[in-house]
């Protein structure tokens, strides 16, 4: 009897120790599907078709938006171009001062010359550039040498030791020159009160000469004593009277003069 129970007892801890070390694993219950019913359609027509395949087509791009054409046009300043490759434009100073005028024109003086008149002539008498432009450039240089002189009523009269002499009519723009000696005036000739009869520097020209004595009137002063300065150009020549400071331009037609300066 006692090992009766005896062995149930030990069938009973074997059960025991067998049911800790072999669980067995549950097995999930199978989740019952869902049955989803889908409907289908009606197949469109050709109106629906069109509009779709419109609809999935892309869109062309759209042109550049142009700008309205104005009434004026605007004009534009040129700035110039640039120097080298890099730099910038350099723009015209005078354009940029004097925004919508142009440029003055470029004023035309005394042309180039080779060779300049002389200092002792001043600047005054080349102001004028259409007179700069027929007297043109010196051929020679200046000449100065000792002179004389007489005033008249209405000019001048020059002379040098070498015989040149010049009458010089300011308000009729005329003048005389004559290099070579004539003879005296037959007989002495008398002048009005307060006046003089030229001197015998220039009295053969006055009395020989045509019409030099009219125009000249009678002298004013007795004759006197002036360095003269001369210089040759293309157009004519440059007289120069030391003591009163005037200058005479002598174009070269021999008969216009311009001045005193």
């Amino acid at each position: 009897m006692i090992r009766k129970w005896h062995f149930l007892w030990c069938a009973l801890l074997l059960t025991a120790c067998d049911s800790g070390s072999n669980t067995v694993p549950t097995v999930p219950a199978v989740q019952p599907k869902l049955l989803v019913t889908v409907e289908i359609s009606p197949t469109p027509d050709a109106t629906q078709q069109d509009a779709t395949r419109a609809a999935v087509i892309p869109s062309a791009t759209p042109p550049p938006a142009t700008a309205a054409a104005s009434a004026t046009p605007s004009v534009g300043m040129f700035i110039g171009e640039a120097e080298s490759a890099g730099d910038g434009p350099s723009m015209n100073t005078v354009l940029a001062e004097n925004s919508g005028q142009l440029p003055p024109p470029p004023i035309t003086g005394t042309p180039s010359c080779p060779a300049q008149p002389d200092p002792v002539f001043g600047t005054r008498w080349n102001s004028d550039p259409a007179i700069a432009a027929q007297v043109g450039c010196p051929i020679e240089m200046v000449s100065t040498a000792p002179g004389k002189m007489q005033i008249f009523e209405r000019g001048v009269m020059y002379a040098r030791p070498s015989g040149e002499i010049w009458a010089i009519v300011p308000g009729e723009q005329r003048f005389w020159y004559y290099a070579i000696q004539l003879p005296p005036p037959p007989s002495p000739l008398g002048a009005p009160e307060g006046l003089f009869v030229p001197s015998q520097t220039f009295l053969t020209i006055w009395v020989s000469v045509s019409g030099l004595s009219d125009s000249l009137g009678y002298a004013r002063t007795e004759e006197q004593e002036t360095p003269l300065s001369t210089q040759k150009f293309q157009g004519g020549q440059l007289l120069a009277d030391g003591s009163s400071g005037q200058v005479f331009v002598l174009l070269g037609d021999g008969i216009t003069t311009m001045g005193p300066y």
